[in-house]
């Protein structure tokens, strides 16, 4: 196996700061992807020093999208587009993480028919799981990085 050198959000998401929930890529191969991301303090989304509930699912949502975005961008070399989420399923929040807490965003591919993607998410810090769900995507028009 060969070394994964992480590969910062921004040349893979068209998301921006503030409203970035996602730092870097760490690994990538066909069946998987992991992103990490830092809480950060003063952070969007963040509800008694712990990012709430929808900035866990944002983060979800981002490290999906970073999976399409890998593939567009290093493997498909085409543009990278706005993707849409189109349904959560079994979603469940063990955990919020605190500010200064660094989680790890595993997407697992389920199926892929041409615009429209399923996986599974689970987010971790260190061996523990803080939520999962199976998301369901599509894919929109480009996105202006």
């Amino acid at each position: 196996m060969s070394a994964f050198a992480p590969i910062p959000a921004s040349e893979i998401l068209p998301q921006r700061p503030p409203f970035l929930f996602v730092d870097s890529i760490v690994h990538y191969d066909e069946a998987a992807v992991r992103t990490r991301f830092l809480v950060k303090e003063g952070g969007m989304l963040l509800e008694d020093s712990r990012l709430g509930a929808a900035g866990l699912l944002e983060n979800m949502a981002q490290s999906s999208a970073a999976r399409t975005g890998y593939i567009s961008r290093f493997i498909l070399n085409i543009p990278i587009r706005i993707g849409y989420i189109g349904a959560i399923r079994g979603g469940k929040i063990f955990r919020l993480p605190q500010v200064g807490e660094t989680i790890e965003t595993t997407v697992s591919l389920v199926q892929e028919i041409e615009n429209v993607t399923m996986v599974d998410v689970v987010v971790r810090s260190g061996d523990e799981v803080l939520a999962k769900a199976n998301l369901k995507t599509a894919l929109g028009q480009e996105a202006a990085l």
